[in-house]
């Protein structure tokens, strides 16, 4: 759901008697381009494998590893960055240009991938999906409809995160009602209740359409239990094959010679590995061993503008760094508390210090990145010391008080972050013992609401204000990690997501941000960039929330 977390689904039943709008009309592409346009291999080219092209294997470096194969399970964009390239989904994200000639993920349009058309009929409940013929596993089996009616099933089975992103967050009561396959080309998809946002959500790498002959050949489908071997192993008719896989160290990926669900790939043979050094990962891109570095630190990124051998490419996302405000206990029970600690901090010191740059700063629920927010209404943050302390005398708190911060260890920005906070907050009364801990302690922490703050990156795995408010904001939902609760703002958000009118939907949107702003239930430090290092010798690079690896090539 999020992208800094994993959960299962039992603990996510966050948007109960939520019903959202009905959408209509069909979709219908023969090409068979998906979102990724023609070939080629100019800088900024949709993916296709064009003539020119460097054949040599295209030499990529990823911080972070995957923690599973599985599309079922995976949770967070490490994980859905290498699955989106081993499985076919019914849909896609389109694209639009990027920074300096590349191109870019464009959440505000969905188009055809395993699906080369689509009806929406009885009042945006029943979607009729019409596959691409000739699609299939590696195994020889044909891609059919009982494929996706069973990789559908076994997410909702196995209860990881796929389903959440099924299920569109919608789980009470449970979006899919039914699921028909007429004919081995066609899918037809019952909801209970209309919603917009569903081809969105079937078009994540959660909802990979697997080969049911290996999975069941390998353990089969059990209840609330995660496959051993798909979590090391792929089982889709992908872009890529697994040539090779060393879990937490290299991954080796082939083109898939018979991929049928658009272009070929650009790259015929990508070499991933994960190195979590940050020296290694700046040694590696300055040298040219790397041809494409992701998730390298902001300060090493910023050493290397000006470099002639590298380009930096900077994106905006759906993410965000905040301070949550525990609203549910003193002190940030108060709200005059809330509002004098967000006025204290010095917004651009902190972008300088903690992103060196790489941020941007904006107000309220949604970031800037996410449809229907408004910059008449997120405008950058202020900073009033003076205001701040005026707020704290009218608090009627008694100070000095002392709350716990936590930040999750190994994290630079949210320890850098947390610190400049600390030293702020102790001129209004407020002393900050900050807390850095292990990954299960701090996940365990904020999701009980056990420390009176926290700081962390996060933002939506799908990127839809009503999904992602729907269990960032809701009174009660227990991934609310700052047990925030603005019952108007739960009205209007209920209502937006039954409304398919956009001028309606901007005015909810702006409505919600106002009572968000107005009740400072956290603070919203910056909008997150990322910062890809390309080597001279990469000609397409495509940035998507989770790396899309179709459209890189040297």
């Amino acid at each position: 759901m999020r992208f800094t977390n994993r959960a299962g689904l039992a603990v996510v039943a966050l948007t109960a008697g939520i019903a959202v709008a009905a959408c209509g009309g069909s979709y219908n592409n023969d090409n068979g381009n998906g979102g990724g346009g023609g070939g080629g291999s100019t800088a900024g080219s949709g993916g296709g494998s064009g003539g020119g092209a460097d054949n040599s294997p295209l030499k990529v470096n990823i911080a972070v590893a995957p923690g599973t194969l599985d599309p079922a399970e995976g949770c967070g964009s490490n994980d859905l960055a290498i699955i989106g390239s081993l499985y076919t989904r019914l849909t896609q994200y389109g694209s639009k240009p990027g920074p300096d000639g590349t191109t870019q993920f464009d959440p505000s349009k969905i188009e055809p991938y395993a699906a080369k058309s689509w009806d929406i009929t009885d009042g945006g409940k029943t979607y009729t999906f019409h596959l691409r013929p000739g699609m299939k596993f590696p195994s020889g089996k044909p891609v059919t409809s009982s494929d996706v009616k069973y990789s559908f099933n076994r997410s909702l089975t196995v209860n990881g995160c796929g389903g959440y992103f099924i299920y569109d967050g919608l789980l009470t009561p449970p979006l899919i009602k039914s699921m028909e396959t007429p004919d081995p080309l066609t899918l037809v998809i019952k909801i209970a209740q209309p919603d917009p946002n569903a081809l969105q959500a079937w078009g994540q790498p959660a909802a990979g359409i697997v080969d049911p002959s290996v999975v069941d050949a390998h353990g089969g489908v059990k209840k609330n239990t995660v496959n051993q071997y798909m979590a090391s192993h792929a089982a889709g008719a992908g872009p890529f094959l697994v040539s090779s896989y060393e879990p937490n160290k290299e991954i080796v990926l082939k083109a898939n010679p018979d991929f049928a669900a658009g272009p070929p790939p650009a790259s015929k043979e990508i070499d991933v590995n994960f190195v979590n050094s940050d020296p290694t990962l700046l040694l590696d891109a300055k040298s040219g061993q790397a041809d494409i570095t992701l998730g390298l630190s902001k300060q090493s990124a910023k050493s290397l503008q000006g470099n002639s051998n590298v380009r930096l490419i900077v994106n905006e996302t759906p993410l965000s760094e905040q301070i949550g405000l525990l609203n549910s206990k003193p002190p940030f029970n108060n709200l005059k508390v809330r509002q004098a600690v967000t006025l204290a901090l010095p917004y651009k010191q902190i972008v300088e210090k903690a992103a060196f740059g790489y941020g941007k700063l904006f107000s309220g629920p949604l970031e800037p990145i996410v449809p229907y927010y408004s910059p008449s209404v997120g405008v950058p943050p202020v900073t009033n010391e003076a205001k701040a302390k005026q707020l704290i005398k009218a608090s009627g708190i008694k100070t000095p008080v002392t709350v716990q911060m936590a930040v999750q260890e190994g994290n630079s920005a949210d320890q850098q972050i947390a610190t400049i906070a600390q030293g702020e907050w102790a001129k209004l009364g407020i002393n900050v013992k900050i807390l850095t801990l292990p990954a299960s302690a701090y996940t365990d922490g904020t999701e009980n609401h056990k420390y009176e703050s926290y700081v962390r990156l996060d933002g939506p795995g799908v990127v839809d204000p009503g999904y992602f408010l729907g269990y960032d904001m809701l009174c009660g939902i227990g991934f609310n990690l700052s047990a925030m609760c603005i019952p108007q703002a739960d009205k209007l958000l209920t209502e937006a997501r039954r409304t398919t009118d956009k001028a309606k939907l901007t005015q909810l949107y702006e409505e919600i941000s106002k009572l968000w702003l107005a009740d400072s239930p956290k603070i919203q430090v910056y909008a997150d960039d990322n910062v890809t290092v390309l080597s001279k010798d990469v000609k397409s690079y495509y940035y998507a929330m989770e790396a899309d690896l179709r459209r890189w090539g040297k």
